[in-house]
């Protein structure tokens, strides 16, 4: 792939093709004969298609980027389940009939990876905060692989067929793109896209199988998610701490500057006219009134003046380190074979698997915790291996702007079942002395061609200096993505969730001010 990539403002046909064939050439993306609208696709998978229209559209998919037994197996024998909880994307699980007989499943490509049962891997909700008992039938049954269909003539069809198949996966995940906001967007999904086939080129995150105008298609390998309670383990947070730096160390072909989180916020700010204005059908009409009264372009102005001060070191970031994207499997002391430390294996989940939906009815993911939790298990005879997946949001960013969400997100809970779902408690946000350890992890591994090297308090502290000005944009970032989302049809409180930000942003901006004995 070319070391830059110039996308023009306006994206069509033309350049998308562009970009696949490029990277097509390079064995990273294979391309479908069909073509798909980004602007329709949508619209196949929202809320008003029906089961059968949906089965119907991710077969089509999943024929043309995948070969062996999935372009011979009829549409109605797919099982397929829809993932639900995420606030960006639909996800779908597509998975060839169990007796298709599929002779590699997703966990054993790339010859990595680790696998366990769906039902022991997917995410659990904190004691505190239950959910309901999840249902975990298929949303659309599958019957036997002996359809009456015709032979498709290919390489899949013939005297090879079996050797194709040793790398057919048996499973995969269907990631449906959310609402986009203009050309722009459009232009942000093929940057993240390109992105995602790079790291997947690295064996970073799951394998990609094909991407197209609306979504991808990608490895599925089940593993459970983090609780947000359990982002507080000293054990998990150290191996956190390690991921964020490896991430950090990666060096990524695109635009070093840290362009990415102030073209985010300048091109959401141009819908706030639209989403601001006197509307009846907003649900929370209080919430309205209350964010018209923020004037987003002067808080951007001034959180930016105050970044332009300092030379903050910039790097390549994930940007979304919650719960939801940070898997884990735990190996006792006696498995261990030392591979534990092994950044960023191909895992297929993330923070939007936190629910299956059974027709009409919405379950939850919660599963009895016994013997399976982290907090059951941080006694020091279990090692905890973590997979960070997710890299919707990667990019070159201030590194202190990681940190500092990270942080944060010690302090949401997004299981919650009703209104606004989700919970906030701040004071579960890290302590001085869990900032320290956390940032002492995170700089020794950062640093670890270094022999023996270990960071100053006062290193540690400018860091911690960096995580206190972006804590406040943290806030002004997710406040702006959530007014953003607020016609989106996922089940989320955006609005309060867009109040809950802003005000801790102007709580903060106001105490930085009184320390900094700065004015306005």
């Amino acid at each position: 792939m070319h070391e830059k990539m110039h996308l023009n403002n306006k994206i069509n046909k033309s350049t998308w093709k562009e970009i696949l064939t490029d990277a097509t050439k390079r064995k990273m993306i294979i391309v479908p004969t069909n073509e798909y609208d980004f602007f329709n696709v949508y619209q196949l998978f929202g809320p008003q298609a029906s089961f059968e229209e949906i089965r119907q559209a991710a077969a089509r998919i999943c024929r043309d980027y995948l070969n062996g037994r999935w372009k011979e197996v009829p549409t109605e024998q797919l099982i397929v389940k829809r993932i639900s909880g995420g606030l960006s994307n639909f996800l779908y699980y597509v998975s060839l009939p169990q007796d298709c007989g599929a002779t590699t499943t997703s966990n054993e490509v790339n010859d990595s990876g680790a696998s366990t049962s769906l039902m022991s891997t997917l995410p659990q909700s904190d004691n505190d905060e239950n959910r309901n008992e999840p249902d975990f039938n298929d949303l659309l049954s599958a019957g036997d692989c002996n359809g009456n269909k015709r032979k498709r003539y290919d390489s899949s069809s013939s005297t090879l067929a079996s050797a194709f198949r040793q790398k057919e996966p048996k499973e995969v995940l269907l990631r449906i793109y959310g609402q986009s906001h203009g050309e722009d967007a459009l232009e942000q999904m093929i940057t993240e896209s390109v992105v995602f086939a790079l790291l997947s080129e690295r064996h970073f995150g799951p394998r990609l199988y094909g991407i197209f105008p609306g979504g991808r298609l990608e490895q599925y390998i089940p593993a459970r998610a983090l609780l947000t309670s359990e982002l507080a383990i000293p054990d998990i947070s150290m191996k956190i701490a390690e991921k964020m730096a490896e991430i950090h160390t990666l060096n990524i072909p695109m635009s070093k500057e840290p362009d990415w989180l102030w073209n985010c916020m300048e091109r959401w700010q141009r819908y706030l006219p639209d989403i601001l204005k006197p509307n009846s059908k907003w649900p929370d009409q209080e919430a309205v009134s209350f964010m018209r009264g923020i004037d987003y372009d002067k808080e951007v102005l001034w959180l930016k003046g105050v970044i332009n001060m300092h030379k903050f070191p910039v790097l390549f970031c994930h940007n979304d380190m919650q719960e939801g994207n940070i898997l884990m499997k735990t190996i006792t002391n006696d498995e261990s074979d030392g591979t534990v430390d092994v950044a960023l294996e191909n895992i297929s989940m993330s923070s939007e698997d936190a629910t299956i939906e059974t027709g009409s009815k919405k379950a939850s993911a919660d599963l009895d915790s016994s013997g399976d939790s982290a907090i059951d298990n941080a006694n020091g005879c279990t090692i905890p291996d973590l997979k960070i997946i997710d890299f919707e949001y990667c990019a070159y960013n201030y590194r202190g702007f990681d940190l500092a969400n990270h942080f944060l997100e010690w302090t949401f809970n997004y299981s919650r079942s009703d209104f606004p779902f989700y919970y906030y408690h701040s004071e579960n946000y890290p302590t001085k002395e869990q900032r320290d350890q956390f940032i002492r992890t995170y700089l020794k591994k950062f640093n670890d061609k270094e022999d023996e090297w270990e960071p100053t308090q006062k290193e540690i502290d400018d860091v911690d200096g960096e995580v206190t000005v972006f804590r406040m944009m943290s806030h002004l970032f997710w406040s702006l993505w959530s007014l953003m989302n607020v016609t989106s049809n996922i089940e989320f409180g955006y609005w309060d969730y867009a109040v809950c930000r802003i005000k801790e942003y102007l709580h903060l901006k106001q105490a930085y001010i009184t320390d900094h004995m700065m004015t306005v």
